[in-house]
Parts: structure tokens; C-alpha cells; sequence
């Protein structure tokens, strides 16, 4: 890419969900804006969804939706994501799987696959229809994933295709992504599990945690052999979830520093890229990583106090027993027993 590193913000697209699209939100990461602009979002959308033609028939939200909903539902019905897209040409077009790892997709009668999203499509009257008609096949990746992998991969080929036609200029950046099994307590030194956990519970639908990350990671390594991506793998590090996450704890609801590190990975991306990098890009590529290592130096001292204290309340306890055997040892029964202990067995004539 033929820019130099003063020319402005870069401008950047995100088909993905909010392990990306957080990355790009100033509560996350207060000056992302003066190096990205975040111009264009699909959210939690299947690339199998996206690929197939648009869903034009009439729908109605079967409940209350908030215009973010009811704008999630429409754009995923239209697919007109692929249109803006071209129009935008964004510098950096960065992708992530969760709606294709997580949710799966349905088919409906003639073919076209609409992304299976509890939350916002199934809430809505076509949906409903459909299924209530016994017209909707579930397509899910974490129960048949070879399955899944021959459809997405096709879908993925045709993607690529469409990327090579119409964004030439587009610097294309897998985000590899996972679900994390583990919640991060503040008064635990270490995370523990996140299924079973009373608050956390309340909003957390049971998945099968490890076949989803291994669709997911199968997805990401076929995206970027396919496009040609630059990719964004952060899954070999642990990052647990937090009751206190502004979006609440879930699987891919990641402590702030993963999203600081995510900055300072594209950053490291877009020098690759372009050949120069501004004095804050440096600087929050610096930040970035030591955000991560001073979470783990905390993780770990507070693990340290944690067995510094056990080992303090076990020392006592040893101590009092010590004092108690003492005391026994001192009363008269005591010594009797001791005394008959040592005595021979009678033996009778």
C-alpha cells in the first residue's frame, strides 16, 4: 500500500462480531481513532449467510427490538454489507468467524442460508414461519464439522473471488478467535471455570466450548491460506471473561487488555504493510504487549499471596495440633493407656 504513515487514519471494515468490533470502541481503546477509522460493520453474520443471496421477503420482529437489533436483522437479511463495502475500499478489511463458529446457520427451502442467531433472526416472523413449517434446515458446524467446513469453504472461495475483483487495495486480516472457558474473579488469584458460576449463568447458553474453537480454528487457518490474509492470533494466550465486562461475562467477552493487543497487533500489521509507523503506533504497540504482562505479573502475585496465606493458616493449624497432642499427653488417662500399652499380653494357663 503506497501511504505514508501522517497520511491520516486508515480507513477499516469489520465482518465480524465484538471480540473485532470492540477493538474499534473508544470505552476499550480511548485513541483508536487517531490511527483507524471504523467506517463499515457486519455483525455476528455467518460468511455462509453472506455469501448466498439476499432474503427479500417481508419480515416483523416477533418482540421488542432496539433499532441496533432491528439493523443487525436487516443487514443480514440483505446482505448489502458486500455492496458497502465496495464503495467504501477500506484500507483494511478485517474478518473474524464467531457468527459461523458459534451459531451455525439454518437453509431455507431454496437454498439461501440465513446465519441461526438466537438472539435477533430467530425472533423474527419469517423465521418463525419457517420453522413452525418444518421449512428451515439447521446447519451447524460444531456437530457435523466436516460438513460445515465443505459448504463454508466453498462459501469462502467465493468470497475470496469477490475480494480479488472489487478490493484490490484492501489489505485483507484474519482475527483468530475462541470461546474461553474461564472467568476471572476478583477475589480468586486464578480464573475458574466459567460454566457453573451463579451470576454468571444467568445469560450464558451452554455450548460445547472446545468443538467450537476447533471449527473456528479450522475455519481461521483455511481463511488465511485462501485470501492471502494477515492474521491477528492471539488464541495461544489465556484471556477469561469477567462478571464486570461492559456487555456482561460470555465466551468471547475478553478482559480490556486483549482488545489493547489486538491495536498493537494491526499496528505491527499496517508497518508490514506500509513501511513506516507513526510515534504512536510505536508507543501503543509498547503498551499494548505490556498491558498483557502486567495482567499476568498480577495474576501471578496474587496467586503467590494466595499460597503464602494457605501455607500461613496450615502452619497454624499445625501448631495448634502440635498443642493439643501436648496437652493430651499431659493428663493421667493418658499416661495409663501409655502404660498399659507396654505391658505383655496375659496369657492364660
Amino acid at each position: 500500500m503506497d501511504r505514508t504513515s501522517d497520511a491520516g487514519p486508515r480507513t477499516v471494515a469489520v465482518f465480524g462480531s465484538c471480540i473485532t468490533r470492540d477493538c474499534f470502541n473508544s470505552r476499550f481503546n480511548p485513541d483508536y481513532k487517531d490511527t483507524y477509522r471504523c467506517d463499515l460493520l457486519q455483525n455476528q453474520m455467518s460468511l455462509l449467510s453472506l455469501m448466498s443471496d439476499p432474503v427479500l421477503e417481508a419480515w416483523q420482529p416477533t418482540r421488542v427490538m432496539s433499532e441496533y437489533d432491528l439493523w443487525n436483522v436487516r443487514t443480514e437479511f440483505s446482505k448489502e454489507f458486500l455492496d458497502k463495502v465496495v464503495r467504501l475500499q477500506p484500507d483494511y478489511l478485517v474478518v473474524d468467524f464467531f457468527g459461523d463458529a458459534h451459531f451455525g446457520c439454518v437453509r431455507l427451502p431454496d437454498g439461501r442460508f440465513l446465519t441461526d442467531n438466537r438472539w435477533k433472526v430467530r425472533h423474527t416472523d419469517l423465521y418463525r414461519r419457517l420453522r413452525d413449517e418444518g421449512r428451515l434446515e439447521q446447519v451447524r458446524g460444531r456437530e457435523n464439522p466436516d460438513a460445515y467446513f465443505e459448504l463454508w469453504s466453498q462459501a469462502l472461495d467465493r468470497f475470496a473471488e469477490f475480494v480479488g475483483e472489487h478490493l484490490p487495495r484492501s489489505r485483507v486480516v484474519v482475527h483468530h478467535g475462541h470461546h474461553t472457558g474461564w472467568l476471572d474473579l476478583p477475589d480468586r488469584p486464578q480464573p475458574v471455570p466459567l460454566r457453573g458460576r451463579a451470576r454468571s449463568e444467568r445469560r450464558l447458553h451452554k455450548i460445547d466450548v472446545d468443538a467450537a474453537n476447533a471449527l473456528w480454528s479450522r475455519l481461521d487457518a483455511r481463511a488465511v491460506e485462501v485470501l492471502g490474509a494477515a492474521s491477528i492470533d492471539l488464541t495461544g494466550e489465556r484471556f477469561p471473561t469477567y462478571d464486570d465486562h461492559p456487555w456482561g461475562p460470555f465466551y468471547v467477552h475478553y478482559p480490556d487488555d486483549y482488545y489493547q493487543r489486538f491495536l498493537a497487533e494491526l499496528h505491527k500489521i499496517v508497518v508490514a504493510n506500509e513501511g513506516s509507523a507513526s510515534p504512536r503506533m510505536v508507543a501503543e504497540i509498547e503498551s499494548g504487549t505490556r498491558s498483557t504482562l502486567q495482567r499476568e505479573l498480577r495474576s501471578r502475585t496474587a496467586q503467590r499471596d494466595e499460597i503464602d496465606y494457605r501455607f500461613g493458616e496450615l502452619e497454624e493449624e499445625a501448631a495448634r495440633l502440635r498443642d493439643r497432642v501436648a496437652r493430651l499427653e499431659r493428663t493421667p488417662w493418658r499416661r495409663a493407656v501409655s502404660r498399659l500399652r507396654r505391658r505383655r499380653p496375659f496369657r492364660a494357663s
